[in-house]
């Protein structure tokens, strides 16, 4: 009976952390989308950007921080959330397709990053492209500076997003519904994960969740964490190289 009592008590923990990562990330990304919407127009100076992704980068970890202490007080563990070795235990067609997609995604990403810095041509695609963009195009680097902030702003939501939308949120999936399918493991961190970006506008929430329902199910595969994290990182990365400050300054030139 004090274990019916204990399990039951721990569960309803669990839904209130549930709860608290959904009002949190709802309304982070409706005030995300707020203030990109009052930038719309306005041209983003270095420090403007910078201080962009230092906000981020605070938000991040500090929401990892929240999750390590729903953690402690929950007793779970690391292991839990998914900072395990890589294993492959899951079913073979599965396995096999995701780790194809994931491979032809990290192909496409390694093509399209050697191509902008290696061709001019695809450097000059890209600029036309986003030089005058708004909402999240505004916001990607231009200068050195912007850029190795623009890195460890990546490897932080590589790192922090990963744990919280992919670990954290499939074990309180799991630990509330024993018996929920796959698909529903899949697909609800990866809507989360989606309005998460709502700044990027509806093209950006849907490109995002399909992204992150790839990322749920490398996690799924290799019972791990380590390769989502790497495969976040890269995509996120990538978009460093868009843009260069040489080609903002003769996109300036030009317009004069």
């Amino acid at each position: 009976m004090n274990e019916f009592f204990i399990h039951e008590g721990r569960k309803t923990m669990y839904i209130v952390f549930l709860a608290l990562i959904l009002i949190f990330f709802i309304t982070i990304s409706v005030l995300g989308a707020l203030d990109k919407k009052k930038s719309r127009g306005i041209v983003l100076t270095e420090k403007m950007r910078c201080k962009d992704y230092y906000n981020s980068i605070a938000l991040l970890w500090g929401a990892v921080l929240v999750v390590f202490i729903l953690c402690f007080i929950g007793k779970i563990s690391l292991l839990d959330i998914g900072f395990r070795l890589i294993s492959f235990k899951y079913n073979i067609w599965f396995t096999v397709v995701t780790l194809i997609l994931s491979g032809l995604l990290f192909a496409i990403i390694s093509y399209q990053t050697i191509l902008l810095l290696t061709s001019a041509k695809s450097r000059e695609e890209a600029k036309k492209q986003i030089v005058d963009g708004e909402g999240a195009a505004n916001m990607l680097p231009r200068t050195k500076k912007e850029k190795r902030l623009f890195s460890f702003l990546s490897f932080s939501a590589g790192v922090c997003e990963e744990i919280i939308f992919r670990g954290f949120l499939m074990f309180l999936l799991l630990a509330i519904f024993p018996d929920i399918p796959i698909y529903f493991i899949i697909l609800i961190p990866s809507i989360i994960f989606g309005i998460g970006h709502l700044y990027q506008g509806l093209q950006g929430v849907i490109k995002t969740g399909v992204f992150g329902a790839l990322l749920m199910c490398l996690f799924l595969v290799t019972d791990s964490l380590l390769l989502a994290i790497v495969l976040h990182f890269l995509a996120d990365l990538s978009s460093a190289f868009l843009l260069s400050e040489k080609d903002i300054e003769n996109s300036k030139s030009e317009i004069q």
